[in-house]
């Protein structure tokens, strides 16, 4: 029998919303007509030998739920299990196609694109909950594994620098005028298995960093993360799977650069990217049942959090009159759009964010956390996080073994680099910070990684 020092567990709860809650991932109002796939929570609870629960972490199939509501949520697991709040991580994997879990708080705006249904929030809230207890009471003694896998042909860098000298954000396929993508995909396929030690099965947490946004349309789907679970739950039907995107603000699955080799999006283009990924999934678990020199860790347990108020970006009461009329315009039709695509939004997303700013003030706090288990720390960061960002974090870790969680504890839009706010563009201007904050956000992420050490 394998030596354990650890116990685990895992559950997994429907979170699909009823038809006609509003969908969420575009400029305009969506109703949902139907379900392609189940959305899921899915929770793993991690212990030490007399059941002392350390840490969970939840894994939802939406575009990132508020941080409101998951402050809301992490509260309610801790009071059923006893837990300080730092303990519970709520990561959301970012699909197009699923409802609005963010607070809206102009009328006008949810009237006209959509917000989130109280009823299905209040629900959502104490089914993530469940998730979490139900982990919580399944706990059995395990043996870990860390292992890595590299996947390059699914994900392509969506920023692209033009012949013009400009910066475009998906400037279509085949596009004559791209010179070069703008940065670096995260190709790591990073998968840590929690094996029982009597036999009953195994789960796996896998990271990797992609848009999920293949599916579109008006029927609720997982994306891609749904598809990979399903797809190595068919190869290995004693492991359960939970999904947890990295750094994929700046990152997506159209190959611009070679539409040749670029066939489609849509559903069935989800499925595939899902066991693509899944495949290499079980290559890497193929090596598992091989060996057992994967980095192991040692025991130790640890988690912790921070609270960084982040600068927002200045602006006038002149820039606050246009941008509220731009968004009146925007909403009845009448906006003159001096962009075309990406460019377009671009425009709009500034108006929203300057009237957000206006709203919030000089600074806007944000959560960092992180969790570790011997030489394994995930660390989640509250919004959609720029591939740079996400790799300078892991490179400076004190930590073997690191992996981000984006959308995590909260959902606050982009997180690009500094070079990202210079260039501009769609992700540049949907958000409301200064371009002080990828060297704030790493700073504070390895100071949390270092006290945890």
């Amino acid at each position: 029998m394998e030596q354990s020092w650890i116990k685990v567990g895992f559950a997994k709860v429907d979170i699909t919303p009823p038809l006609g809650v509003c969908m969420a991932g575009y400029f305009h109002r969506r109703e949902a007509e139907g379900v392609l796939d189940p959305l899921y929570a899915s929770a793993i609870a991690i212990s030490d030998e007399q059941n002392d629960i350390k840490w969970i972490l939840i894994s939802c199939d939406l575009i990132g739920l508020g941080a409101e509501y998951s402050e809301a949520t992490r509260k309610l697991i801790g009071e059923r299990l006893g837990l300080s709040i730092e303990k519970v991580m709520i990561h959301s994997t970012h699909t197009h196609t699923g409802p609005h879990v963010r607070v809206v708080e102009d009328k006008e705006k949810a009237k006209q694109m959509g917000g989130p249904d109280d009823a299905y929030m209040a629900m959502l809230e104490r089914k993530i909950a469940d998730a979490a207890q139900m982990a919580a009471g399944r706990l059995k003694d395990a043996a870990m594994d860390i292992g890595y896998g590299h996947e390059d042909s699914i994900s392509f860098i969506r920023r692209y620098r033009m012949k013009d000298g400009s910066m475009t954000t998906n400037p279509g396929r085949g596009n004559p005028d791209i010179v070069e993508p703008i940065g670096e995909i995260d190709p790591d396929v990073g998968v840590v298995r929690f094996k029982y030690v009597d036999g009953s099965g195994e789960v796996l947490v896998v990271n990797f960093t992609l848009h999920p946004d293949m599916t579109s349309g008006s029927l609720f789907s997982a994306d891609y993360p749904g598809h990979m679970r399903q797809a190595v739950r068919q190869l290995l039907p004693d492991c359960d799977v939970l999904y947890i995107n990295g750094a994929a603000g700046d990152i997506n699955h159209i190959d611009a650069m070679h539409p040749e080799h670029d066939t489609t999006s849509g559903y069935a283009y989800s499925r595939k990217v899902g066991r693509i990924l899944a495949a290499e999934v079980y290559k890497v678990y193929q090596r598992f049942s091989s060996s057992r020199d994967m980095n192991g860790c040692e025991p130790g347990f640890c988690s912790g959090r921070i609270t960084v108020d982040m600068p927002l970006r200045a602006i006038s009461p002149e820039q606050v009159v246009k941008a509220r009329k731009d968004i009146q315009s925007f909403y009845d039709g009448t906006w003159a759009v001096t962009g075309a695509g990406m460019a377009s939004i671009a425009e709009i997303s500034t108006a929203f964010q300057t009237v957000r700013i206006a709203a919030l003030g000089s600074a806007l706090p944000l959560e960092i956390q992180a969790v570790a288990l011997g030489e394994i720390a995930y660390v989640g960061l509250p919004g959609e996080v720029f591939s740079q960002i996400g790799r300078r974090i892991k490179k400076g870790s004190p930590f073997a073994n690191t992996f981000i969680s984006s959308l995590t504890n909260g959902s606050h839009g982009y997180f690009p680099t500094r070079k990202a706010f210079q260039e501009g563009g769609y992700e540049a201007k949907n958000n409301p910070f200064t371009e002080e904050l990828e060297d704030s956000l790493v700073a504070h992420a390895l100071q949390l990684l270092n006290s945890l050490k």
